[in-house]
């Protein structure tokens, strides 16, 4: 199965798990999502952070970020930073949702400036169940398939900021996004202008960040081989324990 193939089928099986299992939070979901990921694609790699370190239960659910996820190009590598959220309903409060917690936008915030500071990019994934009024950026994708979308998170930042007015819909915000499969299926992806052309982002954001450590390890280790003692020590040294999930996908052999 390549690349594109292997994505579609991954992006299927969330939209069936949302319809399956309609009471799940993010969480459970992202766990859903990387198992089948690895499953269905043996080039993506991931570890869940409270598995290497002692956080307590409420701190692992409250992690700043759903995933960091570097995806490996020959050319260059994109270091998505990303947030998660499960929309579902055709209206349902998306703006004071946007605004978590307590329309401060404190988690969104947050995503920013980390993201802005250390030059990797901001992201939302959204587990949708689309419509058959449901339109992303991209018009021939197999939108109605799919389960998770992606969209830049300073776009985002505009409805939480009410640009769009008070009530959104689930499918204004979808209009924002891609679903998330065409990162692996689109053109431009394999020509590195797929984030450019998509999500506005520029041509310095992402680059001239070298691969850190542990994902230069992620990439190399054996599943099964995996250091928990060096693992924690790159936990430590580069600051991660507020992920839930750090993530490297290599794309290298499809360039």
């Amino acid at each position: 199965m390549n690349l594109c193939q292997s994505n579609r089928e991954l992006t299927k099986e969330i939209k069936e798990f949302l319809l399956n299992v309609g009471d799940v939070k993010e969480e459970s979901i992202t766990d859903y999502l990387v198992w089948k990921w690895k499953e269905i694609d043996k080039r993506f790699k991931s570890i869940s952070v409270s598995t290497f370190t002692r956080q307590e239960e409420s701190k692992v659910s409250g992690a700043d970020f759903e995933m960091e996820i570097w995806l490996i190009g020959k050319k260059k590598s994109y270091p998505l930073v990303i947030q998660a959220k499960k929309f579902i309903k055709p209206y349902d409060a998306y703006v004071s949702k946007l605004n978590y917690p307590k329309n401060t936008k404190g988690q969104m915030n947050k995503l920013l400036s980390y993201a802005a500071l250390n030059n990797k990019l901001p992201f939302y994934v959204f587990y949708s169940l689309p419509d058959k009024k449901t339109r992303t950026m991209c018009r021939s994708n197999g939108v109605h398939d799919c389960g998770v979308f992606l969209a830049c998170a300073n776009d985002i930042e505009k409805f939480a900021d009410g640009k769009y007015g008070k009530r959104v819909s689930k499918n204004n915000i979808l209009k924002k996004s891609n679903p998330f499969h065409c990162i692996f299926c689109c053109p431009l992806s394999f020509h590195s202008d797929y984030f450019e052309t998509y999500f506005n982002a520029t041509e310095s954001e992402g680059e001239d960040v070298a691969t850190p450590k542990y994902i230069n390890y992620l990439l190399k280790a054996h599943p099964l081989e995996l250091d928990a003692r060096y693992i924690k020590s790159l936990i430590k040294e580069y600051e991660l324990e507020n992920y839930r999930y750090i993530a490297a996908y290599d794309m290298r052999d499809n360039e």
